[in-house]
């Protein structure tokens, strides 16, 4: 389902996803998980439906600390590229990593 690009990793890591479009008022996180992940296209699962050519922010829960002791976010920002079922493929245009208090 992933477009041909550097080697996909298969991760499963949680995930919450929104809508960041404008049209997009209410930005409901949906929560869903990893399945594989590049540096340009991510493969997750979904409990909605996203379309091809809606713009997308993933939320996903970071396996390494940062220092030993500082819980990661990884955001990406993209373009759903893919749906089929309860899954979607994005292509990564935009990333970074984020920092986790300690309740999230």
């Amino acid at each position: 389902m992933l477009m041909p690009d550097s080697q996909p990793y298969p991760l499963r890591l949680a995930v919450k996803c929104r809508r960041i479009e404008p049209r997009f008022t209410f930005h409901r996180l949906i929560a869903g998980e990893s399945l594989h992940i590049s540096s340009k296209n991510l493969l997750f699962t979904t409990t909605e439906a996203f379309l091809p050519g809606q713009v997308v922010e993933a939320l996903i829960d970071w396996p390494i600390l940062l220092d030993k002791r500082v819980r990661l976010t990884l955001a990406v920002e993209g373009v759903v590229v893919k749906t089929s079922e309860n899954r979607a493929a994005m292509r990564i245009e935009r990333y970074e990593f984020r920092t986790r208090g300690a309740s999230q």
